[in-house]
């Protein structure tokens, strides 16, 4: 999958230009300049891009945005937009946008708003509602989901038309092959009010559902629901290695030449250890049901032991991923709480305080809820090889905890195979980071 590496950005706001370069093996890049600058606008640039919103697109003020990737291929799209009518903010506008693959193939799509004259209410009602996230709110306005914003038939035809099948639209349908490439580069921007909308992927379903505010309880139910599908998986895997444990041991006839007494015994450690750290969260208990004898070991029992450690690391191997994600999302937040634990189970998570008391996540404060929603979501939510464009982090977050922020993104990028674009105004946030960010200066 190609990485990002550049983004180049002219005319934004009707007067800057920004070029915003992202080595492809940098887990994260920084954005900072002063307010008005246009980080936020350029940030809703880049995930409206990929996730083909090009009537919002086609409404942001800017005449050509660049993207190249790190296998030399290159997205433009180019946008003519002009006030037709500045007292009812009538706009016009010609999108153009070209795919220049690593092939040397290039793809073209190009819209403008007169292609969607040819309007049939209650044709596009029908079409809205069959193929569009949008959904009737009455009085001629439409609900989108994601965002909350009230739209009218033209506003959300603009907004979502590409995903109307090309046989009922007036207008260019979005080519294929440019789709599976916007596609293949997830885009997630987490906007400053991330405890009020729900950053989640968005999985393709004929109607989504509304978005709804985020509670921690949300976050425990969904881990509690994750334990579950882990040990559903546990539990396939062993079952298939137990029936099969006799025929394997007894076709195997003597131990293979690495299985000497000591390798046996450091594989036996290296298991308990894990055990141990899956026990900590109730997925296993912490010991083995076979317990290693003291005495030396001859050639059959090395056998059995043998098989037996190769089918415990294949069952433990269900478990590594969740169990790393469980980890660095206890270290980080537990790391932040004051006075309190998080604690985590199958049944969900939890909050202790040094005293020994149960606490509710409405007693956490808007920074450790904005730390738990951001980490939960970053590590369980976001699907791997993404792009994450993260606004203002530095939002209810003490002076601490920004300079560590970074650092648990860069553990995050590890873990969960991410790349992040970061804006922000605080010094605290880029803190030994600054070989990182780019400065969004004025131009014009």
């Amino acid at each position: 999958m190609p990485k990002l590496t550049e983004v180049a950005v002219k005319g934004l706001l009707g007067r800057f230009d920004h070029t915003v370069a992202f080595p492809a093996e940098n887990e994260f890049v920084i954005l900072y300049g002063p307010n008005g600058i246009g980080k936020t606008k350029l940030l809703e640039l880049i995930g409206d891009t990929f996730a083909a919103r090009m009537g919002k697109v086609a409404r942001t003020p800017f005449s050509r945005a660049t993207f190249n990737f790190d296998d030399g291929t290159r997205l433009t799209v180019e946008n003519s937009l002009s006030s037709l009518n500045e007292t009812q903010g009538e706009q016009e506008y010609s999108l153009r946008v070209v795919l220049e693959k690593s092939d040397g193939e290039n793809i073209e799509w190009l819209n403008s708003k007169e292609d969607h004259s040819e309007l049939s209410p209650p044709r596009w009602s029908r079409l809205i509602e069959q193929y569009t996230p949008a959904r009737y709110a009455g009085g001629g306005r439409w609900m989108d989901p994601e965002t909350g914003e009230a739209l009218n038939r033209q506003g959300v035809l603009e907004k979502f038309g590409f995903l109307i099948p090309s046989d009922f639209l007036p207008f260019p349908q979005f080519p294929e092959e440019m789709r599976n490439f916007l596609k293949s580069t997830d885009v997630h921007l987490i906007e400053t009010q991330r405890l009020l909308t729900r950053v989640v992927v968005q999985r393709e379903r004929p109607r989504p559902e509304s978005a709804s505010k985020i509670t921690v309880q949300e976050f425990s139910d969904d881990f509690s629901r994750r334990m579950r599908e882990a040990l559903a998986q546990n539990s396939r895997t062993s079952q298939e290695l137990d029936r099969t444990f006799p025929r394997r041991l007894l076709s195997a006839g003597s131990p293979p030449s690495a299985a000497t007494e000591e390798a046996i015994r450091s594989r036996y450690d290296e298991q308990s250890q894990l055990r141990t750290r899956l026990a900590e969260i109730s997925l296993l208990q912490g010991s083995s049901d076979l317990p290693l004898p003291s005495r030396k070991l001859d050639s059959s029992q090395r056998l059995v032991l043998w098989t037996y450690l190769d089918d415990s690391e294949r069952k433990l191997a269900t478990f590594e991923d969740i169990l790393r994600r469980v980890q660095l999302f206890r270290d980080i937040v537990n790391s932040r709480f004051q006075f309190k634990q998080l604690h985590l189970n199958r049944d969900g998570f939890n909050f202790i305080t040094d005293s020994g008391h149960d606490i509710s996540a409405e007693s956490l404060s808007s920074g450790e809820q904005h730390e738990l929603v951001l980490a939960y979501d970053l590590l369980f939510n976001v699907a791997e090889n993404s792009l994450v464009l993260i606004d203002e982090p530095e939002i209810s977050l003490h002076v601490a905890w920004q300079q560590e922020f970074l650092n648990d993104i860069a553990e995050i990028a590890h873990t969960a195979s991410l790349r992040f674009i970061v804006a922000t105004h605080s010094p605290q946030i880029i803190h030994k980071w600054r070989k990182r960010a780019v400065s969004l200066g004025a131009q014009g």
